[in-house]
């Protein structure tokens, strides 16, 4: 499981998720990412049934934080801090929400798991876990009470 957890965050293509991190797209891009890795969920769901539970979630959260810190050190001098907040973008819209899309009572356990290990490794890193149903309720429909589909249409 250690092994292919990283894949929740490296099988994302920053430029995509933020293009469909908008409320007209981000649903069905956000069910096509579960769905592309659903062998990873399904790994994730047979941790939860481990006798050793604790240590595996915590082995699995801080594989894939090391990957993710990994991937941060061999950045070039100039684009380490753009390569942070693009993984913590894709953490946030997307790995964080996905795990607790799983459904299961140790979803949470594992993302708090996951946060805690990532502020440990990325100094001033304030990410949070929030559920699918969170982020998309937070996009707006109106600005002003105009309809934000109707201002930003294509004509």
């Amino acid at each position: 499981m250690e092994k292919d957890i990283h894949r929740l965050l490296s099988d994302i293509d920053v430029r995509t998720g933020l293009k469909n991190f908008k409320k007209n797209r981000y649903e069905s891009f956000f069910n096509a990412y579960r769905n592309d890795l659903s062998d990873v969920y399904s790994n994730i769901n047979k941790l939860y049934d481990m006798d050793d539970k604790e240590e595996a979630l915590n082995e699995a959260a801080l594989s894939l934080v090391s990957w993710a810190k990994d991937t941060y050190d061999s950045t070039g001098r100039f684009s380490k801090e753009q390569k942070l907040l693009d993984m913590q973008c894709m953490m946030v819209f997307y790995v964080l929400p996905g795990i607790l899309a799983n459904g299961h009572e140790d979803d949470r356990a594992l993302t708090d798991s996951i946060v805690g290990q990532w502020r440990a490794a990325f100094a001033g890193s304030k990410i949070e876990a929030a559920t699918y149903d969170e982020l998309y309720g937070g996009f707006r429909d109106t600005i002003f009470g105009f309809n934000i589909e109707n201002i930003f249409q294509k004509k």
